[in-house]
């Protein structure tokens, strides 16, 4: 991720605890961590359960912003 900010840098990353945020990650969905949710426009286009490689997050942002 921290790559990713470096390439895109107006990309917003919320990283979030859900051992601290339980509420927040129910809300989210969120049954595993990690878990990365590529969102544009309050609406969900990316979604994975583990830690996606660079080129492969890329990939996804450019498919969201399609």
């Amino acid at each position: 991720m921290a790559r990713a900010q470096e390439l895109l840098p107006d990309l917003v990353v919320e990283e979030i605890n859900v051992v601290e945020q339980v509420k927040r990650g129910e809300d989210l969905g969120v049954t595993s961590t990690p878990m990365i949710r590529l969102m544009q426009d309050d609406t969900e286009k990316f979604r994975a359960s583990s830690t996606p490689t660079l080129p492969q997050l890329l990939t996804a942002i450019a498919r969201a912003s399609d």
